[in-house]
């Protein structure tokens, strides 16, 4: 019986896939199988193939199209081989990857599963860059960043014990996998780059949208598997200060038709996963304004937590001892501010679940900017996330932008009156929901974000507008 399975699933890449195979037969370590399954191709795939089907260590199968996922539990269930590795199609292995990290899971029994960092490249294979991971154990102990799905070896015997595959997802199977296995097993990593993700027009990795709205998706399943005994009380808190020197940022002004105010309700009353909401403002035509939607509490601010100046934490206290005095204590706090008029209840469950999964004490909304930043030192500036030669990623020098939206803290992070705990998760928002009313620039650019971005975008994004 091979040692190791690696798996091709091959959808319509024919053009890429004697690359991929080829990679796999220059390994180094000689104990291995291939599998390649060509799932539904209508391109040449078939006919790439061919020379293949003789071959002592290939097996080819032929299906209907089944998609990611369903594929990758079919490899599951016919791989001979002790570790399980996949490939994609569209991507090819560095010479000494099985031989790697298949050591260190022969050398270390504790490890289920195995991954590196990797070389992105372009469509005809140059290297645009090198990813370094972090460490695990060493430079990160929170695992809410995910091995890459592709080129990350795991016990067969462990993928069986967690059930495989989500298999109503299109895509994203390395990232529930990941969830349900970081709950039983331990991970490791190595930082050495062995192997080569092509990014090109086709690729996955680009349909960022499509990306998040699954691994949304995959959280709540997850979180549903875990079966809690019961569900965690979430107040949504909506701090409202009345500030005449920027009059777009008045809680009446409207954005499409709807009063910020409003929009904002709307988004939390969307959440499955709130269980309580508070306007918390001093005005009290704004008070009065809260009070007229369904399960919406209006508390009264003191003047001074009404100064913009005022540390959010101690406005969530107030909230907090109030609503105790009314014998009412939440499990968690999440502060939904009214310049950020893209957030949906969608982000907020995202959030809760989020935290639920890893066991955090908050959790943030962020976009991750990928630019190049800088700080002033001795000389003038220093790159603050990146090296002068741009060819080398580092995860942990990754940016990652607050962008206001969500502010979701356990009780017990407010009570110490911290803004953020010391365990902060995150989920990730794209752009155009990012966006934060600050300035008069700022709500111009919601506006055509709203009218015409949003407008001539899929039905899909259309929807997160006209139903805020």
């Amino acid at each position: 019986m091979p040692k190791v399975t690696v798996y091709i699933p091959a959808h319509n890449y024919g053009r890429f896939l004697d690359a991929a195979i080829q990679s796999v037969l220059k390994q180094t370590m000689d104990d291995w199988e291939l599998i390649v399954i060509d799932d539904g191709s209508t391109d040449d795939t078939s006919e790439i193939l061919a020379p293949y089907g003789t071959h002592p260590r290939i097996r080819i199968l032929e299906q209907e199209n089944k998609g990611l996922n369903i594929t990758s539990n079919i490899a599951l269930r016919i791989a001979r081989g002790e570790y399980l590795m996949r490939l994609d199609a569209d991507d090819f292995l560095d010479e000494n990857i099985l031989l790697v990290l298949s050591h260190v899971l022969d050398t270390k029994p504790g490890v289920g599963l195995v991954y590196p960092d990797y070389y992105h490249v372009g469509e005809g294979g140059e290297i645009v860059e090198i990813v370094r991971r972090q460490k695990i154990g060493e430079e990160v102990d929170l695992l809410d960043l995910p091995a890459h799905g592709a080129c990350t070896m795991i016990r067969k015997e462990v993928l069986l014990e967690i059930g495989g595959y989500f298999e109503e997802f299109d895509c994203q199977d390395g990232y529930g996998m990941w969830l349900k296995f970081i709950e039983r097993h331990h991970p490791y990593n190595v930082n050495l780059p062995l192997f080569y993700y092509r990014q090109h027009g086709e690729s996955l990795s680009k349909s960022q949208r499509l990306i998040l709205e699954t691994r949304r998706k995959i959280k709540r399943r997850v979180v549903e598997e875990i079966n809690l005994p019961c569900k965690p009380k979430v107040l949504a808190l909506v701090p409202v200060v009345v500030d005449a020197g920027f009059e777009l940022g008045n809680p009446f002004t409207r954005l499409m038709g709807k009063p910020l105010l409003e929009r904002t309700l709307g988004q939390i009353q969307e959440a499955r996963s709130v269980d309580r909401i508070v306007v918390s403002s001093n005005d009290e035509d704004v008070l009065a304004y809260a009070k007229r939607f369904e399960g919406v509490e209006a508390i009264l601010r003191p003047q001074a937590l009404a100064r913009r100046t005022a540390r959010m934490a101690d406005t969530a206290l107030h909230v907090l001892r109030t609503l105790e005095e009314r014998g009412y204590v939440p499990d968690a706090v999440c502060v939904c501010c009214i310049n950020t008029p893209f957030r949906r209840g969608k982000h907020i469950d995202k959030a809760v679940d989020t935290m639920t999964i890893f066991g955090v004490d908050s959790v943030i909304s962020i976009t991750e900017d990928i630019s190049f930043f800088y700080h002033h030192g001795r000389n003038g500036l220093i790159p603050v996330n990146g090296s002068l030669q741009r060819t080398l990623r580092l995860e942990r020098k990754a940016l990652f932008k607050e962008n206001g939206a969500i502010f979701l803290n356990r009780v017990d992070t407010v009570l110490a009156g911290k803004f953020l705990g010391e365990r902060t998760g995150h989920i990730t928002m794209l752009p155009e929901e990012s966006v934060r009313i600050d300035s008069e620039y700022e709500f111009w650019l919601a506006e055509k974000i709203a009218a015409e971005w949003m407008q001539s975008a899929p039905s899909a994004k259309l929807a997160d507008v006209q139903n805020p």
